[in-house]
């Protein structure tokens, strides 16, 4: 019997390309769109500021506006007491492109429903809600203030003209009374001493 040398085996080699399972390209599409969301919830954040008030009546975090002329600018974040108790802290968020509006003179106050004889103010919060109403100043940049009591009696806007009038008597004037040429309104009385 003759012995059959075995034939020398070759192995052979298997090569498996290495790819990338397109599944795998959905979390890391999904954790790029949500570094983007992060970012720009980040980046239109603002400026937080903080408003000291007398009394936090009609104020609800989350929900209170800021607005300057009709426009929403801010939102209410949190309302705390001061330390010494004397106040109340607000907490808002402006939003970014009104950064530049909050200066040393820049006034706050909450805008509430009214009624007296000598008319109705605050209509829309009646609508809406209370809100904080604003109106930018001047001076260096600030992220604090103090809230007026009532709304500011000269909200000039760009354009008027303001005209300080002497007169011996008052007359019939009050504050907010139309001032008249020639049967037309032509401006407003802010205030008088």
């Amino acid at each position: 019997m003759s012995q059959e040398s075995p034939a020398s085996q070759t192995e052979a080699r298997i090569k498996t390309k290495r790819r990338i399972s397109p599944f795998w390209l959905l979390p890391v599409i999904a954790l790029l769109i949500a570094a983007w969301l992060i970012w720009t919830s980040f980046d239109d954040r603002g400026s937080t500021i903080t408003i000291d008030f007398q009394s936090a009546n009609g104020i609800v975090p989350g929900r209170t506006p800021i607005r300057y002329q009709g426009v929403e600018v801010g939102t209410v974040q949190d309302i705390s007491l001061s330390k010494d108790l004397s106040k109340i802290e607000v907490s808002a968020s402006i939003k970014r492109d009104m950064k530049d509006a909050l200066r040393k003179e820049t006034q706050f106050w909450l805008v509430t429903p009214k009624a007296s004889l000598a008319g109705v103010s605050g209509l829309d919060a009646l609508v809406g809600g209370n809100y904080i109403g604003m109106m930018p100043g001047k001076g260096e940049p600030e992220d604090h203030f103090v809230a007026l009591d009532t709304q500011p009696k000269y909200r000039i806007n760009n354009g008027e003209l303001m005209i300080h009038l002497q007169a011996p008597d008052l007359g019939s004037l009050n504050s907010g009374s139309l001032v008249y040429f020639r049967k037309i309104p032509v401006g407003r009385v802010y205030d008088f001493t």
